[in-house]
């Protein structure tokens, strides 16, 4: 099973389907600049966050163990992932799955993720928190440097020319035996956060 969340307040799937996140809120105005096409398509502040994790992920091509009680994975280099959840596979394809996983070595944290139902996500790479928030129909990225930008309805960012490959967000696939993530990164691409096996 794959599934995939775009962020911007807008779920792109193969799994499960959108909300609005905070409804009540929906006449709120946004303070940032200008959340659109040429910052999606830009090198923009969530590309840059995802490529300073890539010095401290594991290797693309090696994959970790699952725990017993499936809360942590390692590698043989040392890197582990510790899961907020206990991982049980195969994942839900209901909507229902969240991320909240830090992924290190030993007292290192490289990184930590987490989203949530709203559509909300947040990364932190080595102290440098990525995150963005859904106000009703708008949504708020804030950049690790504390720069704002807002999209007051973000529905208007499906116009952008390759909004769906552009768009910040992850990926994941699992089996009944394992499961991988990966952060999207732009242009189609993504970068492998973990690859998890069960013994």
């Amino acid at each position: 099973m794959v599934r995939a969340f775009l962020g911007l307040g807008l779920c792109a799937l193969l799994a499960f389907g959108c909300s609005s996140g905070d409804d009540d809120d929906e006449s709120t105005t946004l303070e940032g600049a200008p959340l659109d096409c040429a910052w999606l398509s830009g090198n923009n502040c969530w590309k840059t966050t995802v490529a300073a994790a890539a010095s401290c992920l594991p290797p693309a091509d090696e994959h970790g163990t699952f725990s017993a009680d499936g809360g942590s994975c390692t590698y043989a280099s040392g890197t582990a992932v510790t899961f907020a959840k206990a991982i049980h596979l195969p994942l839900s394809n209901d909507g229902s799955e969240t991320w909240d996983f830090s992924l290190g070595q030993g007292a290192n944290e490289c990184l930590h993720y987490s989203s949530d139902a709203n559509d909300t996500q947040s990364l932190t790479v080595q102290g440098m928190t990525y995150g963005e928030r859904v106000v009703g129909l708008g949504l708020q990225v804030t950049c690790p440097d504390g720069t704002k930008y807002a999209a007051q309805n973000a529905f208007t960012l499906f116009d952008c020319p390759d909004f769906f490959s552009n768009a910040p967000g992850w990926s994941d696939s699992s089996s009944d035996t394992a499961v991988n993530f990966n952060l999207l990164t732009g242009t189609g691409s993504s970068v492998s956060v973990f690859d998890c096996w069960q013994p």
